[in-house]
C-alpha cells in the first residue's frame, strides 16, 4: 500500500522539467512543532528519547496541559495552513512566527477548524489504521481534541493568543537553546545545499535514491511513498513538491497536500547516524595536509576546472597537478564530470560536511 504521486506530461518530458517541480524548504517553525511531537510521544522516537526525558523533567506541569491541548497541530504532520500554505518563506524563526501571527489574525477561523478536522479524519480513517498501529504507531493513543475545536469555534482569537504564548514559552524554556547547542540551522542548511546540488547535477529521480529513505522510490514515472493505505495524488502543471528536511521527524515520513502541491517532510538525520569512521577521516585529512592540494580545493570551489587549467593557474606541470588530484579523488574530496572532450574537477560535499564554511576559512593566495 502506498501514496502514488502522478506527474503531468509536461513535468515528465525531461530531467529539467521534472526538477522544476522540486523545491527545498528551510523551516525552524516546522522543527519546533516536530520537537513538540516528540515530547508528546517520546516512546516512538528512540533517537531523541534521552533529550525528551531530560526536557520533561525540567518543564512545569502546566506546559504539558498545553502540549496536550494543542496536540492536533503536531500530533501527525503539521498542517500546511499553519505556514500559510507556504506562500512566503522566511529566513528565521522570528519571521515565521510573525507570519503565523499575521495569518491567524487575517484568516477565517473556519479555515483552521476545517484543516484540523481533516487531520482528525485522516488520523482515524486512514493515517493510523490497524496495520499502522502494529508498525510505526504501535501503542499510540490519539489525544482528545474536543476542547481545542470548541474553543476555536467560540473564541478563536483567545486560542491564537494562547498558542503564540505557548510557543514563546517553549522557545524560552527549551527550543532556542537547543537550536543553538545542536547547530540545527547549519544542519538543515547543509542538508538543503547538499541535496540541491545533487538535484541540479543528477535530477529528481536519482535524488530520490540519494535521500536514502526506504519508503520513497520511483516507479513507472510515479513517485511512490509507502504508507499503510492507498491514495493517488495528481499534480498539475502549477503544483510543486516541497521537500522539508527535519532533524526530529524519524521514524516518520509525512506527506501533506497544500494549495500548491504537496509537502514531503523527511528525516535528514539518517545520513548522520553512520558518520565517517576514524580511518577514513585520517585519509581525508591526510589528503588535505598539503598546501598545493588546499589551493586546488579552494580554486575548484570557485569554479570547476581541468587538469591543464589548474596547472596554468598553479604554475605546475600537468603531471604534478594530476598526482594531487588523484590523491584528492581517492579521498572522495573531488569528483569528475565530463563535458564534451574535457574532464572537469569540482569538490564533493565532504569537506563542507566536516568543516562548515571551510572554503571561507582559506585565503585566496
Amino acid at each position: 500500500m502506498a501514496i502514488k504521486i502522478k506527474f503531468n506530461d509536461y513535468a515528465l518530458q525531461t530531467n529539467e522539467t521534472l526538477t522544476q517541480k522540486i523545491q527545498f524548504v528551510y523551516s525552524p517553525l516546522n522543527e519546533l512543532f516536530r520537537s513538540l511531537h516528540i515530547l508528546l510521544n517520546p516512546r516512538h522516537h528512540g533517537m531523541h528519547i534521552s533529550w525528551a526525558l531530560d526536557v520533561q523533567q525540567r518543564l512545569p506541569h502546566h506546559f504539558f496541559d498545553d502540549l496536550q491541548y494543542f496536540s492536533l497541530f503536531y500530533e501527525l504532520g503539521v498542517p500546511p495552513i499553519l505556514f500559510n500554505n507556504f506562500e512566503r518563506f522566511s529566513s528565521n524563526l522570528d519571521e515565521e512566527i510573525e507570519q503565523l501571527k499575521s495569518y491567524l489574525l487575517e484568516t477565517n477561523a473556519q479555515n483552521i477548524l476545517f484543516s484540523l478536522k481533516k487531520v482528525i479524519t485522516n488520523r482515524d480513517n486512514q493515517f493510523i489504521p490497524t496495520l499502522a498501529k502494529n508498525l510505526e504507531w504501535q501503542g499510540f493513543s490519539p489525544s482528545s481534541s474536543n476542547d481545542l475545536l470548541t474553543d476555536l469555534n467560540n473564541n478563536p482569537q483567545r486560542v491564537y493568543t494562547h498558542l503564540l504564548n505557548f510557543i514563546n514559552d517553549y522557545r524560552e524554556l527549551v527550543f532556542d537553546s537547543m537550536w543553538q547547542s545542536k547547530h540545527l540551522e547549519q544542519f538543515l542548511l547543509t542538508e538543503i545545499k547538499q541535496q540541491s546540488l545533487y538535484l541540479a547535477q543528477y535530477g529528481f529521480v536519482k535524488l530520490i535514491n540519494h535521500l536514502e529513505i526506504d519508503r520513497i522510490y520511483w516507479q513507472q514515472e510515479n513517485l511512490i511513498i509507502i504508507k499503510p493505505f492507498e491514495e493517488t495524488i495528481n499534480l498539475s502543471n502549477q503544483d510543486t513538491i516541497l521537500l522539508i528536511p527535519s532533524y526530529f521527524i524519524w521514524p516518520h515520513l509525512f506527506v501533506d497536500e497544500f494549495q500548491h502541491g504537496i509537502t514531503l517532510n523527511y528525516d535528514a538525520l539518517n545520513r548522520q547516524r553512520d558518520k565517517i569512521d576514524a580511518q577514513y577521516l585520517t585519509h581525508v585529512f591526510n589528503a588535505l595536509s598539503d598546501i598545493v592540494r588546499l589551493k586546488i580545493m579552494k580554486y575548484l570551489s570557485d569554479q570547476p576546472s581541468t587538469t591543464q587549467a589548474l596547472g596554468q593557474v598553479l604554475m605546475m606541470s600537468e603531471s604534478t597537478v594530476s598526482h594531487h588530484l588523484k590523491l584528492l579523488k581517492a579521498a572522495g574530496l573531488v569528483i569528475t564530470q565530463k563535458k564534451g572532450k574535457f574532464v572537469l574537477y569540482h569538490p564533493s560535499t565532504i569537506v563542507n560536511d566536516l568543516i562548515p564554511d571551510f572554503y571561507q576559512l582559506l585565503k585566496n593566495n
